[in-house]
């Protein structure tokens, strides 16, 4: 049997895992995203959306 771990290091471990499953079914979703765009529009004409995407992310503060 294993030793209980304290209630502090759980929440810990559940915020992690939390974050963890949110980040992966996010990249699900945009590749999900970006393979519906892909489906209407051009492959230079995706990227250069995705660039300019990009550009506003890191511009934020």
């Amino acid at each position: 049997m294993q030793p209980k771990r304290p209630a502090k290091d759980v929440d810990k471990i559940a915020e992690r895992e939390a974050a963890a499953y949110l980040r992966r079914s996010w990249i699900t979703y945009l590749e999900c995203c970006v393979s519906l765009m892909m489906t209407h529009l051009q492959r230079e004409e995706v990227a250069a959306i995705l660039e300019q995407e990009a550009d506003m992310l890191r511009r934020l503060d």
